[in-house]
């Protein structure tokens, strides 16, 4: 059985880097954001068409990725509840069909990136000014899907080393009473 871990937070909160530091630490597959390579090719002018393309492409690749996986690990640097409160952020709200799909998707572990980190600017991030707001909107979301996720803060190393701690956590077998 694959235990699968996602990484979600606000823009320069270090998902990206963090998820590749976990996924080298435990030697298994990275399934990278689809959002940011879109971006990178498109440009930022999203619309909801674009968003749910998107939101698909991030499924593809985490669908390709999933047989990869090593050692009971896949690493997902985003999901669609990412996906969806981006859209919220470009659009005012989340076409219906992110909506439903985030719904129906499961993870074992949501690592949730606190602000508690410089913003970074690059060609890409757009809401310096709304990442409470959307640490806050994803902690909602977390929260009402009944999503089993903790929260991520600290340096860059202290980040890397409590998610090490909480992905080990869940890949430990269960103790048989």
């Amino acid at each position: 059985m694959i235990k699968k871990v996602v990484l979600v937070g606000p823009e320069s909160t270090g998902k990206s880097t963090l998820a590749r530091r976990l996924a080298e630490h435990f030697n298994t597959v990275l399934v990278e954001e689809y959002g940011r390579i879109y971006c990178e090719k498109f440009g930022n002018d999203c619309d909801a068409m674009d968003h749910c393309h998107i939101a698909a492409g991030q499924l593809f690749l985490e669908e390709q990725a999933l047989p990869n996986a090593r050692h009971g690990l896949l690493i997902c640097d985003t999901d669609l509840l990412v996906t969806q409160t981006f859209a919220e952020l470009y659009l005012g709200q989340s076409p219906e069909l992110i909506q439903k799909w985030a719904a129906s998707q499961f993870y074992d572990l949501y690592l949730l990136l606190n602000t508690d980190v410089p913003w970074i600017n690059d060609s890409i991030r757009l809401f310096a000014d709304r990442r409470q707001w959307h640490f806050d909107r994803l902690k909602a979301l977390l929260e009402e899907q009944q999503r089993p996720y903790v929260i991520i803060s600290g340096d860059y190393e202290q980040r890397f080393r409590q998610a090490i701690r909480e992905i080990e956590a869940i890949l430990k077998p269960e103790t048989i009473l």
